[in-house]
């Protein structure tokens, strides 16, 4: 009887011993769920963990398994709601950090620095230009082959250098008679005479005006053929005679009024045509003309040339015929040419 009693007693103590576990369960899960509900105030910021609380909510009631230790029941709460609240705030922390970094560019004032800009750009283009121009300055006539020396050199007269360079100016009794002064007939006369015979070509009269050449005319006949010859030939000989920034502007060849040159300039045609003189061109005054000395100095060359006018019996030689000494200046150029600058006079006797 007491042994079956017993066995009574100890099953009610078990069952209620049972019938207890579910309820601490219960109280521990109790327990956590206010931990899970403390954290709703920042779920409420995002739609979709408002969402997710209540299915939280409904798993926390679900019986636990009683063969489990009681140790195993703080699992519970590792609920993926714990989680996503640590995502929300790291992007919502994003958010609200860039519109700080894009505030403080819009507070900077650009102005000032696109001035300082600016002014530093036009600064450097001047400095530069000025820089650049010096330096062509200085070897405008300095980056040639003549060595840097300031001492005057005396060139041999024999010299294909000097010999070449006076027969671009040497004149005759002639053509100083026709045009005594170094003016732009002369000029462009001289350059004339550097073109070759090759450069000219036979052609025709059209748009010959005789009036502006007299004592020239144009007429093709079996007795005259005229030449002409390019505009570009009389432009590359001025460059040649007096240097790439010559200012010789185009016009009829010839000196004087005399039958010397004889090419008139036709810019329709963009050609120099030749026109025929039947005057007489001879004269009874002579000239000596001798070429003294030549010097070099760095770049420049100077020919010395003494000249003497004499007169014939019975006539007065005219006042614009001047004896005595003439300086011709050469200077070489960058296309290593050696271009007349100057004819100065200087009276001798």
């Amino acid at each position: 009887m007491n042994n079956g009693v017993t066995n009574n007693t100890n099953t009610n103590q078990t069952n209620s011993n049972v019938a207890a576990q579910p309820m601490m369960q219960n109280t521990n899960v109790s327990q956590a769920v206010p931990q899970i509900v403390s954290q709703e105030p920042v779920m409420t910021q995002q739609p979709q963990s408002a969402a997710q609380t209540p299915q939280i909510m409904q798993t926390v009631p679900v019986q636990p398994n009683v063969s489990q230790p009681a140790s195993a029941m703080p699992q519970v709460p590792q609920a993926p709601s714990v989680v996503s609240p640590t995502v929300n705030n790291l992007v919502d922390d994003n958010k609200t950090e860039e519109p700080k970094k894009k505030s403080g560019l819009k507070n900077i004032n650009w102005i000032p620095i696109l001035l300082i800009i600016i002014v530093g750009l036009i600064a450097y283009t001047v400095f530069s230009f000025n820089s650049h121009k010096k330096k062509i300055e200085n070897l405008m006539y300095n980056c040639t082959p003549i060595t840097a020396s300031k001492d005057a050199v005396k060139l041999d007269l024999n010299s294909t250098l000097v010999k070449d360079l006076y027969s671009k100016v040497y004149t005759t009794i002639r053509e100083d008679l026709a045009q005594p002064e170094f003016s732009d007939d002369m000029r462009l006369y001289l350059a004339y005479r550097q073109i070759l015979e090759t450069d000219k070509y036979d052609s025709n009269c059209n748009l010959f005006d005789n009036l502006s050449m007299e004592p020239y005319t144009c007429e093709v006949s079996t007795k005259f053929r005229p030449k002409a010859f390019k505009e570009e030939t009389m432009t590359q000989a001025i460059k040649k005679m007096y240097g790439e920034k010559s200012t010789i502007s185009f016009a009829n060849v010839r000196l004087g009024s005399s039958c010397i040159g004889g090419y008139q300039y036709i810019a329709a045609r963009g050609e120099f045509v030749q026109g025929m003189c039947e005057q007489q061109t001879a004269t009874s005054y002579r000239a000596t003309k001798t070429l003294k000395e030549a010097t070099s100095t760095r770049n420049t060359i100077i020919l010395t040339e003494e000249v003497k006018y004499h007169e014939n019996e019975g006539m007065t030689l005219p006042d614009f015929l001047k004896s005595g000494m003439y300086y011709y200046t050469f200077r070489l150029d960058m296309n290593y040419n050696y271009v007349l600058v100057s004819k100065t006079y200087e009276s001798k006797y």
